[in-house]
């Protein structure tokens, strides 16, 4: 019987090459970030929706990602048609997808300005619904990760995406400073009348959506993979017996309480606590994403070099070491850019070494599996671990919500605004859940395979 991986053409392409394949990421990313203010703002804010209906509203979106993510990886996984597996469904699903993002965003142009509660419940759980399991097209794009590259190159092809994530959450940034902060106004007292700079921009993201993910789905090759007939149980039941992959899910679950935390707090904390705001509050940001970038590369040359167990532990580390020092905001030397600056590096280093890992071990495990079955699965195995993921994060936000929610109070700066206790006391209660995540990983977490196609990238 010949080796199941001989029937994937890999070929090592290029950066051009891999950055075609990762720019999608750009668009997918703005996007979320979009949807992001229409949940709080939009609703509740402007059209006055029930906060509890919004939070029943976001809850049931969750579960369309959790339940569209499987199902649609594991149905991409057994398709068969000349544009291969993933295709039809990126070709497919990408405009819906834009058109349900649209829809959701601008609610206004149908509604008008004074929907009643019940039809603006509905068309906000309609089309949230809709948007975020079309958002399964994300699953489809990096289940192709399996098929396009070898294991070598994962790495790298990680630290493309994961800079055009940056990119798009730069372009969000800027929207929000630069559009919304006016927008706001605009729409509260007219909600009926869009905003014309508002309703291009999200026209505009809309197309880049589209565009980005058109271009880089015609320029790839077609997978050369053999048509799956197995049942949906029977590759559950395979999943779920995959020791490693629960024991891989189970610890980013218990690192997102950490990295959510982080990422949720860490701007927050630059202008609740250190007092920075307007160009040093720029600097912060812009230092922040930059160095996040930065970071991407120099992780992925030190995982070629030393591996995927040895690196996930060397962010641990650094995030173990830096969290604890958000403590030094209740001094007032805090207060200033000379320890903002070295404080955000310090956690964007670790942020950045950690966001590579998602988009690699689940195309790694997906081959080791197939090395054992057969067949390559990488649909269903990066859209199970979405129903794990999901139920950690929701948890994870309700952590720092509790967090930042401490009623006692404190002020570093004379007559400044006071802030909670919870801005300072995140960082040693995110160190804590990285030590348990840094010995569950060196205990129980295999990520290095022996692996005959891997080839050391020069």
């Amino acid at each position: 019987m010949s080796d199941p991986t001989e029937q994937l053409v890999y070929s090592h392409k290029n950066n051009r090459q891999i950055a075609l394949y990762a720019m999608p990421r750009f668009g997918i990313n703005i996007f979320i970030g979009i949807i992001d203010f229409a949940l709080f703002f939009l609703y509740e804010d402007v059209y006055n929706l029930d906060p509890l209906l919004v939070g029943v509203g976001s809850m049931l979106g969750k579960l369309s990602i959790a339940l569209s993510n499987f199902f649609l990886g594991w149905i991409s996984d057994h398709t068969k048609s000349p544009l291969g597996r993933r295709k039809p469904y990126l070709y497919l699903m990408t405009p819906l997808l834009a058109v349900f993002y649209l829809l959701l965003l601008l609610p206004g142009l149908i509604l008008g300005a004074n929907p009643t509660e019940n039809k603006l419940f509905l068309w906000f759980v309609t089309f949230n619904c809709l948007s975020q399991a079309f958002y399964a097209i994300t699953i489809i794009y990096h289940s192709w990760t399996a098929e396009q590259f070898p294991s070598s190159q994962r790495p790298r092809v990680s630290a493309f995406q994961n800079g055009f994530n940056f990119l798009g959450t730069t372009v969000v940034v800027l929207f929000s400073m630069l559009v919304l902060t006016d927008v706001k106004d605009e729409i509260q007292l007219n909600p009926a009348q869009i905003p014309r700079e508002y309703l291009v921009s999200v026209i505009i993201f809309a197309l880049i959506l589209v565009g980005l993910v058109y271009v880089t789905t015609t320029v790839m090759p077609v997978e050369q993979t053999p048509r799956y007939t197995t049942k949906l149980l029977d590759d559950l039941r395979v999943i779920i017996r995959n020791k490693n992959l629960i024991l891989v899910c189970i610890l980013q679950g218990i690192c997102s309480f950490a990295w959510a935390m982080i990422s949720a707090l860490l701007l927050g904390y630059t202008e609740n606590v250190l007092k920075l705001e307007g160009s040093t509050y720029i600097i912060i940001a812009g230092a922040m994403i930059s160095t996040m970038i930065a970071s991407l590369f120099v992780w992925e040359k030190y995982i070629r070099r030393q591996g995927k167990e040895k690196a996930l532990a060397r962010v641990f580390i650094i995030g173990i070491i830096v969290t604890p020092f958000s403590l030094l905001g209740y001094f007032h030397f805090s207060a200033s850019i000379a320890f903002a600056l070295p404080f955000i590096i310090a956690l964007a280093i670790a942020m950045g070494g950690w966001y590579l890992f998602p988009y690699i071990i689940y195309a790694d495990i997906a081959e080791k599996d197939m090395k054992e079955t057969g067949e390559l699965k990488a649909g269903i195995y990066m859209g199970f671990p979405s129903i794990i993921l999901n139920i950690f994060q929701a948890f994870s936000l309700l952590l720092t919500g509790w967090i930042t929610g401490i009623n006692r109070s404190v002020a570093n700066v004379p007559d400044s605004e006071p802030f909670s206790i919870g801005f300072l006391l995140w960082g040693p209660i995110a160190s804590l859940i990285l030590i348990i995540s840094f010995f569950y990983a060196k205990k129980f977490v295999k990520l290095d395979f022996n692996n005959r196609n891997q080839e050391n990238s020069k």
